[in-house]
């Protein structure tokens, strides 16, 4: 690339200040690896270069270096323009077919040596290990290891007893997303109930479709800006937002115009944006409350994310606009994400 390929960020982007330190350098994932291909540099290199700080006042981490908005757009609109996790939450991969499938496509990738076809095969398929609820017939963990060691055949062997082991998806895992009732009948619980709700964000893996089951004006609210849910994001030649609003019962809206909303959710989000003061500003502005889920709390923050969140920085928020912090919904747990509940402070 000709233009600038980073830019750097000298203050903390949620309270501003000016102390910080060196927290982790981010560990290798699909993101890396196309970071690296767009750029023409080392793998290596690229994730110790954008290593992540720890702000000292308000506990958030950040990227001091990160990438130039080019960079990002080329990574979301183009390289990686579909989001795989919003689709797997509503297509039929996590099934018998779909697991078979994929250990022939992995099969056929270590076959012919095609080293990113080999590692999308693998992470596919220990997502499917990971999402099954009731093993039999075969160990998950001696399963995770064959995967990762490239053993086809003990896969093949065992294919028969993972495949009839495949029922519903974990919850809030790669294949069932946040569409939970559990969820949402935490929400209504802590927040003495409610009538509308949207979100930003994936189109296809929230909470909007059980807001109608529900009775709720629900509203999915559009953003500009560069992820993976952008003119790319089309499967079968259907655009992901397209999917959602053929339920004609959801609503959509620009950010800034979204009407006054009861809650307004946000899933895996907010670490991707590089100025979360000002859209946490504005969210309140919109919304009485706000459900922020998370993922990787307390592991180093992902390449492609810009800032990671703490108890601490939600904390921080939560006194800075005047809202209460719950953070107790411990069906979320298991799957290493987070809810963070931020409701007016009565």
């Amino acid at each position: 690339m000709t233009e600038p390929t980073t830019v750097t960020i000298d203050r903390c982007p949620l309270c501003g200040g000016t102390h910080h330190a060196e927290d982790s350098v981010p560990e290798p994932n699909l993101y890396s690896e196309k970071l690296a291909e767009i750029l023409g540099a080392n793998e290596r290199r690229v994730l110790e270069e954008n290593a992540n700080w720890r702000c000292l006042a308000c506990g958030l981490l950040f990227k001091r270096r990160w990438f130039a908005p080019a960079v990002v757009g080329e990574l979301f609109r183009g390289t990686v323009a579909m989001h795989p996790k919003g689709w797997d939450a509503v297509l039929d991969r996590f099934s018998p077919a779909g697991f078979l499938g994929t250990v022939d496509a992995w099969a056929r990738a270590r076959e012919a040596g095609c080293g990113p076809d080999v590692r999308r095969g693998e992470r596919e398929l220990l997502s499917i290990v990971d999402s099954i609820t009731a093993p039999s017939g075969f160990e998950p963990a001696v399963i995770a290891a064959a995967i990762t060691n490239g053993d086809v055949v003990g896969i093949r062997t065992a294919s028969a007893a993972i495949a009839a082991s495949i029922g519903e998806p974990a919850a809030f895992k790669r294949f069932s997303g946040f569409r939970s009732r559990s969820l949402w009948g935490y929400l209504q619980q802590r927040t003495g109930g409610f009538d509308s709700y949207a979100e930003v964000g994936c189109p296809l893996w929230g909470l909007l479709p059980l807001a109608v089951e529900s009775g709720c004006r629900a509203t999915y609210l559009v953003r500009d800006e560069p992820n993976y849910w952008g003119a790319g994001c089309v499967h079968a030649g259907q655009h992901c937002l397209v999917r959602l609003l053929s339920d004609h019962r959801i609503a959509s809206a620009g950010w800034a115009e979204p009407g006054r909303q009861s809650v307004i959710g946000l899933f895996q989000y907010l670490d991707h944006l590089t100025d979360p003061r000002t859209f946490l500003g504005e969210l309140f502005s919109a919304a009485d409350s706000a459900a922020i889920i998370m993922d990787g709390i307390g592991a180093p923050v992902a390449i492609q994310h810009v800032t990671g969140w703490t108890e601490g920085s939600f904390a921080y928020v939560a006194r800075e606009f005047g809202r209460r912090l719950d953070t107790d919904f411990s069906d979320i747990r298991p799957s290493g994400n987070w809810l963070f509940l931020l409701t007016p402070d009565r």
